[in-house]
């Protein structure tokens, strides 16, 4: 979707998602919980076409791959969850940006009920949107990240993001709240953001940058991709 400020949910799992109960628990979240971001319409091709109204509608095209929705009124949006050779779950939700979400509180929901290892949301805006070869550590990050991308380091970090399994070790949790970051254990993991709403992004996006980069600088170096459009 083409628009001016997006947000972007990307999380990888090794869970199988396409098996129960993980479709019934994701749906219901969200036609249960979060009604403005639960999808309606549904399929495994394009075009994603297939009304959808509940749960139990969309849960018919679940167990295939890809598994797409969206959304076209109210919180425009739209779902690709696929699963990689190795058998690694890609859960990636865009949605035009809207302040009547609780962005944080949905994202930690989400990382609960697909039991991820990495993820993010972000709200992206043309400060940080632009022409990138799919790959790049920029097109990574503003497209959603696979974990096929992660082999490569993590592309950058977004507002929000969730640290699990072999990511745990790279944490110094006291050290990110010596310098002010709110830092939560969340499942077998941490989850952290940078700055305190999500809007600060699009408002003051200057302070959020050095912040984000303070925060990067507390990690070892080669964690992160070199933040380049072509690479």
């Amino acid at each position: 979707m083409t628009k001016k400020k997006y947000v972007l949910l990307s999380l990888v799992t090794r869970k199988e998602l396409p098996k129960e109960p993980y479709g019934r628990k994701i749906l219901s979240l969200f036609y249960d919980i979060y009604p403005l971001l639960a999808p309606q319409y549904a399929n495994y091709y394009e075009p994603v076409n297939n009304q959808v109204n509940s749960a139990a509608e969309a849960l018919e095209y679940w167990g295939y791959d890809p598994f797409l929705c969206r959304r076209k009124n109210t919180i425009v949006g739209s779902w690709y969850i696929s699963e990689d050779m190795n058998k690694i779950t890609w859960v990636n939700l865009e949605y035009n940006w809207s302040p009547k979400v609780d962005w944080f509180k949905f994202f930690k929901e989400l990382i609960s009920a697909t039991s991820v290892y990495f993820g993010y949301v972000h709200v992206f805006t043309e400060r940080e949107i632009e022409p990138a070869a799919v790959g790049s550590a920029i097109g990574s990050f503003t497209r959603g990240t696979p974990a096929i991308q992660l082999k490569k380091g993590i592309p950058n970090l977004g507002w929000g993001n969730y640290f699990g399994e072999e990511y745990v070790k790279e944490i110094d949790v006291s050290l990110l709240k010596k310098h002010g970051f709110d830092v939560q254990k969340l499942g077998e993991g941490y989850v952290f953001h940078i700055t305190e709403n999500l809007s600060d992004v699009i408002d003051s996006y200057v302070s959020f940058d050095e912040r984000r980069k303070l925060l990067k600088s507390l990690f070892r170096p080669d964690l992160f991709q070199k933040y380049e459009r072509y690479g």
